[in-house]
């Protein structure tokens, strides 16, 4: 049988063979009409790239994947960087993935490194049950969960301490008198966002306060595109194939309503940006009308008016010791599952006490 080579996919899909490479390689931008087309093309093809099919005489591509779930937020930024680094020392190549938060998009992903034969997976995971990455699993490629922990999925998880995070945030809010603390998360399927909240409602309850359900605001994190609010500023938000709601206009409500919350926590650092345009048509100072916390530390957060409180991720550090732990599963050691690391309560000035009065 003839091996099947870039120009019968071409042909098959219609395209040029420079066209076939894009796609596979990630090289240029393709219509996505086009892309499919390819995709599909190879698949039915049952197509190997040459470069594969030497690194399988090896038994090693050299190469491994990363997949995350929104690279335009700035902690995946930084994960990223921390992973590729040590691949690098390594030796090895780094094929970045960016699934947007889409279940169907992490599985085309995991299709294309499958079939690249990768020697090993770092992995934010969307969160929905996955059977390509548990066929991954099951033939034993190294695999290690960012930041999230996946359905049925026996895998290391390189996380930092969500829940106790969250747990500090909340009693510091405590502390300073407030009753009525609202927290911000977002999508239920996401683990380190359940953590975060059960965080919150433990606090909540060793401080002999009633979890409020009406204070749980529920929102998607992410931010594209723009939109002019009821007062005409323009407000960045979220869009996939159906408009999801924003923090923004979530928050909104909550903060429109008889009864505001004294202070919020919010779980994303995406989701700040959110609250604090909300914030700012509403004419709410902070933190003299409402204290905030936000989760994750960003390059602007101490540039706002006020800075503002945050708890802190070592994320540069969380993207090296994933991608240390996959060379050390790459290499056949056997591992104990990591721990999770210690996050850190950074006060500044975005949070107030609160009167005797106003408790």
């Amino acid at each position: 049988m003839t091996r099947v080579n870039i120009r019968d996919v071409a042909g098959k899909a219609g395209v040029s063979t420079a066209t076939v490479s894009h796609v596979l390689n990630g090289t240029r931008f393709v219509r996505e009409e086009t892309r499919q087309r390819v995709l599909a093309a190879v698949e039915a093809l049952n197509y190997l790239p040459s470069s594969i099919a030497r690194g399988l005489a090896t038994n090693s591509t050299q190469t491994v994947g990363l997949i995350v779930s929104d690279i335009t937020n700035p902690f995946f930024t930084a994960v990223a960087r921390g992973v590729e680094d040590v691949i690098n020392q390594h030796g090895l190549n780094t094929i970045f993935c960016n699934t947007d938060e889409d279940s169907q998009r992490e599985d085309e992903y995991l299709r294309l490194l499958s079939a690249r034969q990768i020697d090993g997976l770092i992995i934010t995971p969307t969160g929905v049950p996955s059977d390509r990455l548990l066929h991954l699993a099951e033939i034993k490629t190294p695999i290690v969960l960012l930041d999230r922990s996946a359905p049925n999925i026996d895998a290391p998880l390189v996380c930092v301490d969500n829940e106790g995070g969250a747990y500090r945030a909340t009693q510091y809010l405590i502390e300073l008198g407030h009753r009525r603390i609202a927290v911000l998360m977002g999508m239920k399927n996401i683990s380190t966002l359940r953590a975060r909240v059960a965080g919150y409602m433990r606090a909540l309850r060793d401080g002999g306060l009633p979890v409020d359900e009406t204070l749980i605001v529920r929102a998607d994190p992410r931010f594209y595109g723009t939109q002019n609010s009821s007062s005409g500023a323009t407000v960045r938000l979220a869009t996939n194939n159906q408009m999801t709601p924003s923090a923004y206009h979530e928050l909104g409500k909550l903060l429109d309503s008889p009864e505001r919350p004294s202070a919020i926590f919010v779980t994303n650092n995406q989701m700040t940006l959110g609250t604090l345009y909300a914030f700012k048509e509403r004419g709410l100072r902070c933190p003299e009308d409402i204290s905030l916390i936000s989760f994750d530390d960003h390059d602007w957060a101490p540039l706002f008016t006020p800075p503002l409180t945050v708890v802190r991720q070592p994320t540069y550090r969380l993207g090296q010791l994933a991608a240390r732990l996959l060379m050390r599963l790459i290499n056949g050691e056997v591992i104990e599952p990591p721990q999770p690391i210690p996050v850190e309560l950074i006060i500044r000035e975005s949070c107030c006490k609160l009167a005797l009065e106003m408790v």
